[in-house]
């Protein structure tokens, strides 16, 4: 099978770099205002301090577009230079979504070369997330992060939350997985008792709750705040050399979930989306979500998703 084959080739390849990786070249990353197709813009706060701002569609959601961008932004990474960041915020230009579900055009039948695409880029940006050492990303999180938008979030260093932020996992719902990472991170971070709680109940996580949980680093109340001290910690972080965040980063990593757990997650994941009753409940979330626009069902997730099972009560507060 095509994916189980390409799983293995990315997951073998996925080695993490030595300290000694950390120490830069004389070369240098040529600096960007926005990304090939258009759905990451840069902004550069300081020499070291990188600021990725996706603005995808009117819920930001993963399609094959961004996962090409986020790739071609994150590959040149691993190659350290003068010019290589030492930290990346990830934030949002859409007020109501961080990120987003993944399309869920890509989930219905046939398989084409194009979802396939997707499928493979998707692995291989998240697993740069845990493979370059010598940058540290942070999620700032004022928005929506459902679906595949939690998942990649859960992959990152760091998540700072404000207060339109809410988020989970409503994939159990259509008979599907958190299968993009959601499952394995989700239960590294919080353990497998509460991951199971919110995974199998497709039960929303706001801010207050994350931070509980240890999902977030920290709740903000106010906008203003989070961004303002998301961009102090960077600050802080980034006078340090880079050879001991590199380090840090890579010690740390024997927390992360096995590699392999996420590719079988991943495995699991396509073939269950293709049975009947899944294609069907995909079909019938398009058909909610007016094809995943903006309205009360898009605004709604998690709780709308209940709407599947006509138990909700169409409001868009969740």
């Amino acid at each position: 099978m095509w994916l189980l084959f390409l799983l293995s080739s990315l997951l073998l390849s996925a080695s993490a770099p030595t300290a000694a990786a950390a120490v830069a070249h004389t070369s240098s990353i040529q600096r960007r205002d926005v990304s090939a197709h258009g759905t990451l813009t840069f902004t550069y706060p300081s020499p070291n301090i990188t600021r990725v701002t996706i603005n995808n569609g009117p819920v930001n959601y993963v399609d094959r577009l961004l996962t090409t961008d986020l790739l071609d932004f994150l590959t040149p990474l691993q190659n350290v230079t003068a010019s290589t960041p030492k930290i990346v915020i990830f934030d949002s230009s859409n007020p109501d979504f961080f990120l987003g579900h993944i399309d869920m055009t890509s989930l219905q039948k046939p398989i084409t070369d194009a979802k396939r695409k997707l499928g493979a880029d998707y692995i291989k940006f998240t697993q740069l997330f845990q493979s370059i050492n010598s940058t540290i990303f942070i999620a700032e999180m004022d928005g929506r992060a459902f679906g595949a938008g939690i998942e990649i979030a859960a992959q990152m260093d760091m998540r700072f939350v404000g207060p339109r932020a809410s988020g989970g996992s409503f994939e159990e719902a259509l008979g599907l997985i958190a299968g993009g990472g959601g499952q394995t991170f989700l239960g590294a971070i919080v353990g497998k008792a509460k991951a199971m709680e919110y995974l199998l109940a497709a039960k929303t996580i706001d801010g207050p709750t994350g931070e509980a949980l240890g999902i977030y680093n920290k709740y903000y109340d106010d906008s203003a705040e989070l961004t303002a001290s998301v961009l102090q910690l960077a600050q802080r972080i980034a006078l340090f050399p880079r050879v001991a965040l590199n380090q840090t980063k890579s010690v740390l990593s024997f927390l992360n979930p096995p590699s392999n757990a996420f590719g079988n997650d991943f495995q699991a994941f396509y073939q269950i989306e293709q049975l009947p009753e899944e294609q069907a409940n995909v079909a019938k979330f398009l058909e909610l979500s007016e094809n995943q626009t903006v309205g009360d069902f898009e605004l709604g997730l998690g709780e709308s998703v209940l709407g599947l099972y006509g138990l909700w009560n169409g409001s868009s507060t969740t």
